[in-house]
């Protein structure tokens, strides 16, 4: 104990120093958009001891005798970025290990595996994340004997980019027990091969990749925390220095079990992020999971590390016919979907966390599960009261329009990633055809629960996609491909306008993480956790904005990537 202690001032120190080495900094002749309601625009921001001293003109340099002056030259200057949804742990030892993300078809994933496979030791498991189901020909799951055709000598297990599917090759099925007769686990799937109970060679969802993750050599702590250096990096390079760390495993090997990883890394002043962990409910955990999350809230908690969050993965997605419908899919009138945490534990243990203060975050795709993630956070407001909980749901991806008006009667966050709001071929290829035409009316309405007056903010889900919040901004605003700007609209009823988008990255994303009082905005008093563009986003065409480029971006008055010169 008394080592972490020392740990914990030599980090504490450290983290002073980074700040007070930021005193005396005026950044100058900016476009400043500040998220301050009370003065939206400004040309110069001054910075002291890690904090925003003044906000104005140039008349705000008066009497800063020994500030070290930087002029902007125009560039936008803005409060730093903030991600609501993102999964730094698994998504940064991916990166680190054996990513397959972003290719462009079958061919170039399966080559990939094949590369990764032949720079390992024989025998070895080869594991890796990044392949994606619209990448398999007739979105129907991808087969094992495909994997086997670049090994079967040695376990190949590979996680879609989703992290809701594990493909398995033969030899890795076998090593793991997986067979004809193995059953789907509650709320998890193992598609079978036509006509028989062979299996194909994936398992959707938590508790059937469980069967893989919970017996393949676990992840250290020291690749995990190599993982989120690697992701911090890539975040801040992006300008995003707060961010919400969407599921920690507190048991088990796999790279989701992150917090002994991210408490090193802040008692070593590595930290440079504002980070909110949402510990995972695992069905069936019951009293004993509250009081050790209870527990482990006591013990790491702290300003740059939040430990005050549980996040219930209610149900799975479209792609694989696992989000929870409130009616059968169009494709497959047998399913309406699959509950990860039964809606009966839902209702029952989304009151008790509340009770215990925590902040709850549900994962919710299908417009069942979004509704029965609402009656949760209704019942915690009639067992317990009101409070300011800050519980959302995230993703969102179908909402029933008479569910659109409940999150601002209930108080309950919508966390949304916009960048999946346009027509790519998931949209086309997979969700078109297992809704229909009436269902895929109600697919991210971003815009209608705004109007309503109810608290959204943005993320990305990263590693799933790009955490590139000028992606996700630019689709939001035009509803098409910011890659190419081609193709009508998806629902552009549902766009927002940039000031709104910008908000939900910024001040709205600040209080879905407990940050509003010290970030989120441009105002005296609070972090300089700033991001500098090399355009201003408000002087540019819709379809231009994910042109942009960070330039610089301070955490705390500290420059952690880029350059404020030009």
């Amino acid at each position: 104990m008394r080592n972490l202690f020392i740990a914990g001032v030599l980090a504490g120190l450290l983290g002073l120093a980074a700040e007070a080495g930021a005193a005396g900094l005026a950044l100058t002749n900016a476009r400043v958009y500040t998220l301050d309601p009370a003065r939206p625009w400004a040309t110069t921001v001054v910075i002291e001891a890690g904090r925003i001293a003044r906000v104005g003109d140039a008349e705000v340099l008066a009497g800063g005798e020994g500030l070290r002056v930087v002029d902007l030259r125009g560039r936008m200057l803005l409060p730093a970025f903030q991600d609501t949804h993102a999964h730094l742990a698994s998504g940064g030892v991916a990166y680190t290990e054996c990513p397959v993300f972003d290719l462009p078809d079958l061919d170039a994933v399966l080559a990939g595996i094949r590369a990764c496979a032949e720079s390992q030791p024989e025998g070895a498991l080869v594991r890796g994340k990044g392949w994606t189901m619209d990448q398999v020909p007739g979105g129907e799951p991808p087969l094992r004997e495909w994997l086997d055709a670049v090994d079967a000598t040695r376990p190949l297990v590979f996680a879609d980019a989703d992290g809701h599917a594990l493909w398995l090759n033969g030899k890795a099925l076998a090593a793991y027990g997986i067979t004809a007769a193995t059953p789907d686990p509650p709320g998890g799937l193992i598609p079978r091969v036509a006509g028989g109970r062979e299996p194909r060679g994936t398992l959707h969802e938590d508790s059937a990749m469980n069967l893989v993750m919970d017996r393949w050599p676990a992840y250290t702590d020291a690749q995990i925390a190599a993982g989120l250096r690697y992701a911090q990096r890539h975040f801040h390079s992006l300008g995003i220095t707060a961010v919400q760390e969407a599921l920690v495993r507190i048991d088990g090997r796999s790279w989701y079990r992150s917090l002994p990883a991210y408490h090193a890394l802040a008692m070593a002043g590595e930290l440079k992020l504002r980070a909110s962990l949402a510990l995972q409910w695992e069905s069936g955990g019951g009293a004993a999971l509250v009081a050790k999350m209870q527990a482990l809230r006591e013990q790491y908690d702290s300003e740059r590390l939040r430990v005050n969050m549980v996040k219930f993965w209610a149900d799975g997605v479209v792609e694989t016919r696992t989000a929870m419908l409130l009616e059968p899919y169009s494709d497959q009138p047998d399913t309406r979907g699959l509950m990860m945490v039964p809606r009966e534990e839902l209702l029952e243990y989304v009151p008790v966390m509340d009770a215990a203060g925590f902040q709850v975050h549900v994962h919710a795709i299908g417009d069942a599960a979004v509704r029965w993630s609402l009656d949760a956070f209704e019942a915690a407001g009639r067992a317990n009261g009101r409070r300011d909980a800050r519980h959302h749901v995230n993703h969102l991806q179908f909402v029933h329009p008479d569910d659109i008006g409940r999150f601002a009667a209930l108080g309950i966050g919508a966390s949304f990633e916009p960048y999946w709001a346009y027509e790519d071929d998931y949209i086309t290829l997979l969700t078109r055809p297992r809704v229909g035409p009436e269902r895929i009316r109600n697919t991210y309405p971003i815009r209608a629960i705004i109007d309503t007056g109810a608290r959204v903010a943005f993320s990305s889900d990263w590693s799933v996609t790009s955490a590139d919040p000028l992606l996700g901004i630019e689709t939001a605003v035009t509803r098409t491909d910011p890659h190419s700007n081609s193709g009508p609209p998806f629902l552009p009823e549902q766009a927002v306008t940039l000031a709104q988008a910008l908000a939900a990255y910024t001040r709205e994303a600040a209080w879905f993480n407990g940050l509003e009082a010290t970030t989120g905005s441009i105002e005296p008093g609070k972090y300089a956790d700033l991001v500098v563009l090399d355009r201003d986003l408000f002087a540019i065409p819709a379809g231009e904005i994910s042109e942009a480029r960070v330039t610089a971006t301070l955490f705390a008055g500290e420059l952690v990537y880029g350059a404020l010169e030009p």
